[in-house]
């Protein structure tokens, strides 16, 4: 008699059930992540706005502009009489073959002097001085005419005035200017007469400073030479 061999046991469908159910889930949370319920552990994080407690942005430059130096005036307590400034703009004239001669001129050419010579009571590395008088065609004293002084010294505006006799210090129509000294060589301060009206009685003429401490005195006379023109 025979003896039947045993058979294999039958498998079950749990293992394939199971991961039928795994990738069902799978598919699930992806659909999830898609339509941003979940959140994605693998996207990128955006970087803070605001950074961290303590640290601040670096700072960026800062530039400022530097405002060109004003010439300045002496002070009025002194026992000088200064120049004022005035705000109307520096009258300039470039005489021309065509133009009328100018009933005033300047004597010889303009020197500069140590400031001991009239203002010992001032320090040259201080002060620049600028001044003089007027004489009319009898070498008489001219009053109430003005003197401008303009250009630029040192790279800043010069725009100041002065009435002759008001700086008697220099004789009996005298003016004068006080300024600031930059002890520098310098070619472009301007002088020029005017009378009461503002119109132009010489030359605009350019004054030449050295910077030296001998020569921070600068005299300037005016003289007339021909009849006023109406």
């Amino acid at each position: 008699m025979a003896v039947p061999k045993d058979q294999p046991p039958k498998q079950t469908g749990c293992s394939s059930i199971g991961v039928g159910v795994l990738l069902l889930i799978l598919v699930l949370v992806a659909l999830l992540m898609m339509l941003k319920v979940l959140p994605n552990p693998l996207a990128p994080k955006p970087a803070p706005s605001n950074p961290p407690a303590g640290q601040t942005a670096a700072p960026t430059d800062i530039t400022q502009d530097t405002p060109t130096k004003q010439l300045t005036v002496f002070p009025s307590n002194t026992a000088v009489p200064t120049a004022t400034s005035t705000p109307e703009p520096t009258l300039t004239f470039t005489p021309t073959p065509t133009e009328k001669p100018m009933p005033f001129v300047i004597k010889g050419t303009p020197k500069g002097y140590p400031n001991a010579m009239l203002f010992p009571q001032y320090e040259c590395e201080e002060y620049l001085i600028i001044g003089g008088e007027i004489l009319d065609l009898r070498e008489s004293p001219v009053h109430n005419l003005t003197v401008k002084l303009g250009g630029t010294y040192g790279g800043s505006l010069v725009d100041f005035a002065s009435v002759s006799g008001s700086v008697t210090v220099f004789g009996q129509s005298g003016f004068g200017f006080v300024i600031e000294n930059l002890r520098i060589r310098e070619s472009g301060i301007t002088i020029q007469l005017f009378d009461e009206n503002g119109v132009a009685l010489s030359a605009l003429t350019y004054l030449n400073v050295t910077g030296n401490c001998d020569s921070n005195l600068i005299i300037v006379n005016y003289k007339q030479v021909r009849e006023i023109q109406p």
